[in-house]
């Protein structure tokens, strides 16, 4: 009788050791995948508006997604156009992984604008981290692109194929990067 109970309990502490070993399975797996994507990215927004003091203004919010090639880092960006000045303010906040610690990098881009048309705004290229990249807003579709080429001046730059990227909402690069990692 005694070596029975011996044994009951012994199985029942196997039982509750297999399923503590799940439960922090599951939860690693859930913790690797956050550090992976630690932030929600925003929705995307686009606005086209009359300002008294600055004229004629369009806004655009989102993330950068790659059409072809790589994914693009976890990064939000806010472009804001002035037609009074001609020129584009580009501000992005991107998440850079040293190890597994995400650090936020923030950087402004300033682009002239070459073409302003109801429709259109198109911005002259503009070197931007070993290449060279053009502003293409449609405030027709409302929608915000990115032409990207390789810079002139090489140096120390990795080549990188040729591109366009689309400002999009938050949780299509999310979804493009878990696919990309699978």
């Amino acid at each position: 009788m005694r070596f029975r109970v011996w044994r009951i309990i012994r199985y029942v502490e196997i039982l509750t050791v297999s399923v503590l070993a799940v439960f922090a399975l599951f939860t690693y797996r859930e913790l690797s995948a956050l550090r992976k994507q630690p932030v929600a990215l925003p929705q995307y927004e686009f606005e086209a508006a009359d300002d008294p003091e600055k004229g004629r203004v369009v806004r655009s919010r989102g993330t950068w997604i790659a059409e072809l090639g790589p994914p693009e880092p976890l990064q939000t960006t806010t472009i804001e156009c002035r037609k009074s000045s001609m020129q584009c303010l580009e501000s992005a906040a991107t998440v850079v992984f040293v190890g597994d610690r995400g650090v936020l990098e923030s950087v402004q881009t300033v682009f002239d604008v070459d073409r302003w048309t109801d429709a259109e705004i198109v911005s002259k290229p503009t070197p931007v981290k070993c290449t060279n990249r053009t502003l293409v807003i449609d405030v027709a579709n409302k929608h915000t692109r990115s032409r990207v080429s390789a810079a002139e001046e090489r140096g120390a730059c990795k080549a990188r194929p040729e591109g366009t990227l689309d400002l999009v909402t938050g949780f299509k690069v999310r979804d493009a990067i878990q696919k990309a990692s699978q």
